[in-house]
């Protein structure tokens, strides 16, 4: 080691009188020295003056615009770009070079040093302290710039911006030093109050509290200055303290026990420095190199590899010890000499005015390791190169968030193989659904069969009953099948159901109504419907609500309290046989009126586990209902005397008609063993379903029940539609004005333009759900005993997950005519996609539909998408969806560690985790949670659940705190 102290090098002209030197710091290229002191001002030296001692000139620049005496001053990494510096007067100077004319205030002759050749001026003013600001720091990657001073904070302020970030207020006194972690994860700071914090950068968060190395110190020193080892393994304290004995506390990364110490000084240490590489010497592993110095006024050198110093000197200064500086030769270590190669030259700067310059070489120090193994290093404590980073990271200028601990890693790479998983699942099942997807109906040709007409001429074939096509031989020995006229001469189509060309709605997508064919006139003969000509028309059209289409209307309040002989009312059936057991009147009085299905020659309802088809077919005197097997068989058959069927459903458990007398008849399945004697309602049923030991009835009064066959319990009793039918339809009368009666400024109701387009129970529960023409759909919470709207496409419009519009037909004439976006074929998916299609269909009629997706601000889809989000997991909660909820909680999940929203995932992570073990194990959101907790969210557990969306959320490192106590919690639970 050799040492020089340049005479030139000081900070008054004076001879006789040197000013303080407080702190001093290298540029990154080595070029250039900075020293700030008592005369106000900062100085750059020209390094190789020092260390080549050429006739060069040898004071580059002095900086004047701070008022009061400079304490701290430092280079920011990488390009040194930027010079950052505190002082007593309570301000720091962010300073930059000037490529153009010297400024006044910089340019002044100097006795020192000759003429300036470089001005640099100070481009950012940061105010925010009360008091001196002793130290300051960059973080890494320069993203924060980190003050403290003599007012107890320190303050984080933008490393581009420049604009204040955090302000940390954990420390009791004067706050003199601080570092931090090459990883970036960490600020350790460091107080007269005998303590070093650590905080979080991610969240600027208190981490851990140091204080046992300094509970014996009793000297008291100018600065306090910390440093972090280069690998990130450790950091060095300054003024600690073994017993009496002043040291320099080595403490551990992650523990924050100070097992080590440098000892040997004789008074307080003022400064420790680690030098920027990591070191390797011949058959030895890998070691960071440490200088501290203190008011023992000697400078000592330690390898972490070793117990002694490598170097110490004593009285090298007349002054206490201020500040210490590395630089590393670039390249030194790369030849292979005997190591007399200068590899590191380490400056240090006194109260006496000095600065000395000790040189070290490859055979003192070794050489430092490669920039690659110390990166290595540094990534197992979580540090990613910034290129490695997200790309909305790197197109923001921003750095990404370091992983705190092991656990948060473990997290992370759970997380990439589960989003493998899912990719390639998600791929397949988009694969699938393409396959599957009907295609657009182009053909705009009047003679078209409908969709469910197909459908239903299947099942017809395979029953030998009156009316039904039968097969017959040709002169030439060929099976032909007579064939059935579908209307009537010179009539027209039967106008298609909009759900007619869809998936029928609900969990078991096998059970649908299909279009029949429909009932002759009382002039014809039973006998001659059999053959005569006949029109379909669709049992599930939709059940719409408007009053001058179908003759179906919802009652004003008007209306409904006064005279209602003048009030059209068309939902009544022309009995066959025997009159209606439902009086005319209770149908008058009730103020939603929907429409009821017609009589007609057969009605058909297919495709159960069991039954292949199960088909009614009316008579004059009475009807017969046939059940048919998969094989083709018939396995039961049930006669109806004196009324006609004119609503059939089936599932694997019961089978329901619908009579036109106004009763409702239930069979088993199976064997056709009659379940109950008639039921009799207060009006006539408009829509009839049955899923599994559920059966659903919906009457044209608006009235909806479900009844449990196997417990003969009413789920849902003569619960109201009409809460749905009127939230669409009030509106204000815009025309009435303050002048008139306040009457007529009532709210009104506009032509009734919502249907109901379908009804369905849930499968577990029971719970029903119907879908509005608006593209509104609702579920009937039992507990509640509300209804909840589980989708709205008008409501989440903006949202990432919105349907988007279907693209319509090639032919402007194909009315109605879709092809609809496939989606996921889950039961809340299904739902809303019935939905949306009703919505579709509905706004091309009143020509009201628009062609793609209206622009919506970032910040709005941002906001909307989580809300949507939120909204879909509560919805596939409410019909009991686990399928669904399993989805959807990982796509919010994924969305909120995007956000990083961390007050709406504490709130999500609290709400699956619930109640935790012992105070002390669990976070204290948790512990003090005032919600009553379940387990289950639709049957899935809600600890399952979290399992599942930690290693999502831990992609998102600036929650990573939360996120690993939270896993931490959890793994005890699980335990």
């Amino acid at each position: 080691m050799r040492i020089t102290k340049p005479e030139w090098l000081r900070h008054d002209a004076d001879k006789k009188k040197l000013s303080a030197i407080f702190s001093v710091d290298f540029h990154p290229d080595g070029t250039r020295l900075a020293t700030s002191g008592m005369d106000n001002k900062i100085r750059l030296w020209n390094t190789r003056a020092i260390t080549a001692k050429d006739q060069e000139q040898k004071l580059i620049s002095t900086l004047s615009s701070h008022s009061g005496a400079v304490l701290c001053v430092r280079f920011s990494h990488g390009d040194g770009r930027y010079l950052a510096s505190g002082a007593d007067d309570m301000v720091v100077l962010i300073w930059e070079r000037d490529e153009g004319e010297f400024m006044p205030g910089n340019l002044s002759a100097s006795a020192l040093g000759g003429p300036l050749s470089e001005t640099w001026r100070p481009m950012r003013r940061l105010t925010g302290h009360e008091s001196d600001v002793c130290d300051l720091a960059w973080s890494p990657d320069n993203r924060f710039l980190a003050t403290c001073g003599l007012d107890n904070t320190v303050l984080v302020w933008d490393g581009v911006t420049f604009e204040r970030v955090a302000k940390l207020t954990g420390h009791e006194q004067f706050v003199k030093g601080l570092t931090f972690d090459p990883a970036g994860k960490y600020l350790a700071t460091q107080s007269d109050d005998k303590t070093m914090r650590i905080w979080r950068t991610s969240d600027w968060a208190q981490h851990a509290v140091v204080s046992r190395p300094f509970e014996d110190n009793m000297f008291s020193t100018y600065f306090r200055r910390p440093s972090w080892s280069p690998d990130g393994d450790c950091v060095a304290a300054a003024n600690a303290a073994n017993g009496k004995v002043p040291v320099a506390a080595v403490i551990s990364r992650d523990e924050w026990a100070a097992d080590l110490s440098f000892v040997g000084h004789r008074a307080a240490i003022e400064a420790v420095r680690f030098n920027p590489n990591v070191f390797t010497r011949a058959e030895s592993q890998a070691a960071c190199v440490c200088a501290a110095g203190g008011q023992d006024r000697g400078v000592s050198v330690w390898l972490t590899s070793q117990h002694m110093p490598i170097a110490a000197t004593t009285h090298l200064f007349t002054g206490n010890l201020m500040d210490l500086a590395w630089h590393t030769v670039p390249n030194a270590g790369d030849s292979d000499d005997d190591g007399s190669v200068v590899v590191a030259y380490l400056a240090a700067c006194s109260y006496d005015g000095t600065v000395a310059l000790m040189e070290f070489t490859v055979a003192e120090l070794g050489r430092p390791v490669s920039a690659q193994a110390q990166e290595a290093m540094l990534k197992k404590h979580g540090w990613i190169r910034r290129s490695e980073g997200s790309d909305e990271d790197g197109a923001s200028g921003q750095r990404p968030v370091l992983a705190e601990s092991v656990e948060q890693l473990r997290l992370e790479q759970l997380g990439e193989s589960m989003a493998a998983v899912d990719r390639d699942s998600r791929i397949a099942q988009i694969m699938d659904e393409c396959l599957l997807a009907p295609a657009a109906n182009t053909a705009n040709t009047a003679n078209t069969a409908n969709t469910a007409n197909t459908v239903a001429s299947e099942p017809l074939t395979k029953v030998t009953a009156a009316g039904a096509p039968v097969p017959v031989m040709t002169k030439s020995g060929k099976k032909r099948v007579a064939p059935m006229f579908v209307r009537p001469l010179g009539g027209h189509a039967a106008q298609q159901s909009p759900a007619a060309d869809k998936q029928s709605l609900g969990f078991d997508s096998n059970v649908a109504v299909t279009t029949t064919a429909a009932f002759p006139s009382s002039s014809l003969s039973a006998a001659a419907a059999a053959a005569a000509p006949v029109e379909r028309v669709a049992v599930d059209a939709p059940i719409w609500i408007e009053a001058r289409a179908l003759g179906t209307r919802v009652l004003t309040a008007a209306e409904n309290d006064g005279d209602t002989a003048d009030v059209a009312i068309t939902a009544t059936v022309q009995p066959l046989g025997r009159q209606s057991l439902i009086h005319a009147q209770s149908i008058s009085a009730a103020r939603v009126h929907l429409s009821v299905p017609r009589v007609v020659a057969h009605v058909t309802c297919t495709a159960t586990a069991t039954l292949a088809s199960l088909a009614a077919y009316n008579q004059a005197a009475s009807s017969k209902i046939v059940s048919t097997a998969k094989d083709g068989s018939v396995m039961w058959t049930k006669h109806m005397t004196g009324s006609a069927v004119t609503l059939l459903t089936a599932s694997d458990v019961v089978a329901a008609a619908s009579c036109s007398d106004g009763t409702l008849h239930l069979f088993d399945s199976e064997s056709g063993a009659r379940l109950l004697p008639p039921f009799v309602g207060e009006a006539h049923l408009a829509h009839l379903r049955c899923v599994g030991k559920f059966c659903l009835a919906l009457d044209c009064v608006g009235q909806l029940t479900v009844w449990d066959v196997d417990r003969l319990y009413a789920v849902a009793d003569h619960v109201s539609v009409a809460p749905l039918l009127y939230s669409a339809e009030l509106v204000a009368d815009s025309q009435a004005d303050g002048g008139e009666d306040p009457a007529a400024r009532a709210p009104k109701r506009h032509k009734a333009s919502v249907a109901l387009t379908a009804a369905d129970v849930t499968p577990d529960t029971g719970a029903p759900i119907v879908c509005l023409s608006d593209g509104r759909s609702f579920v009937y919470h039992l507990q509640l005993r509300s209804w909840l709207c589980i989708g709205d496409p008008a409501a989440y419009a903006g949202s990432e997950f919105a349907p988007r519009p279907p693209l319509a037909s090639a032919h402007s004439g194909d009315v109605g005519k879709v092809a609809f976006t496939p989606t996921l074929r889950t039961p809340l998916g299904r739902i809303q996609e019935t939905g949306w299609h009703q919505r579709n269909l509905s706004a091309r009629k009143s020509a009201t539909a628009k062609s793609g997706d209206v622009a919506v601000p970032a910040e709005k889809r941002r906001l909307v998408t989580l809300d949507h989000l939120e909204h879909q997991v509560m919805a596939a909660a409410a019909i009991g969806s686990s399928e669904d909820v399993t989805r959807f909680v990982a796509i919010l999940a994924r969305h909120l560690a995007r956000e990083g929203d961390a007050q709406r995932t504490e709130f999500w992570m609290r709400s699956l985790l619930g109640p935790a073990l012992a105070k002390g194990e669990c976070p204290q959101a948790a512990r003090d949670s005032p919600l009553v907790w379940t387990p289950m969210l639709a049957g899935v557990p809600k600890r399952q659940l979290l399992a599942r969306v930690l290693p999502i959320l831990a992609g998102n490192r600036s929650l990573q705190s939360m996120v690993t106590e939270y896993s931490d919690v959890l793994s005890k639970l699980l335990q």
